[in-house]
């Protein structure tokens, strides 16, 4: 869909460095959610992971952005989530915000630029990638209302 020469994702790509903070009704942020869904990988796939990864086992990939009222549900929990499940986790965050650079690490990760995000086609937060060393994607969820406890089942892990 183009309009004034910009297509609809680069116009997307050009809101992601400006925050936008909008309430929506629920139907419409399930169809939202269903829409972004589609440029993920999807189970079966394979993306060679960027070697800032470090990924040597099954990891939940956990990319997030500040003021994304998901990602701060999601907060609460994803670590003992990723450790019950006995898989490790890589945080990528979209935007610094407070975050001091040197807080950034082996498992939290500042994706700045968006060439992470943009490589496994992530348009949408949070949004949650399980993937192996390999790039081999196990699942993929993106938004929505992410429950503790409907987890494992939303991502096949059960």
């Amino acid at each position: 869909m183009q309009q004034d020469g910009l297509s609809f994702m680069g116009i997307l790509e050009k809101s992601m460095s400006t925050q936008i903070k909008i309430k929506l009704p629920r139907v419409l942020g399930t169809v939202l959610d269903k829409v972004f869904s589609m440029s993920v990988p999807k189970a079966g796939s394979v993306r060679p992971p960027p070697t800032v990864l470090t990924l040597t086992k099954q990891t939940l990939l956990y990319f997030k952005a500040e003021a994304c009222v998901g990602c701060d549900q999601l907060d609460m929990f994803v670590g003992r989530f990723a450790a019950a499940h006995q898989l490790d986790i890589r945080v990528i965050d979209a935007r610094r915000g407070d975050l001091p650079e040197h807080g950034y690490g082996d498992q939290l990760i500042l994706d700045a630029d968006g060439r992470i995000r943009k490589g496994y086609g992530v348009y949408a937060f949070p949004t949650l990638i399980v993937t192996d060393p390999l790039g081999r994607i196990h699942a993929a969820l993106v938004g929505g209302d992410i429950d503790e406890h409907t987890l494992g089942g939303r991502l096949k892990l059960a």
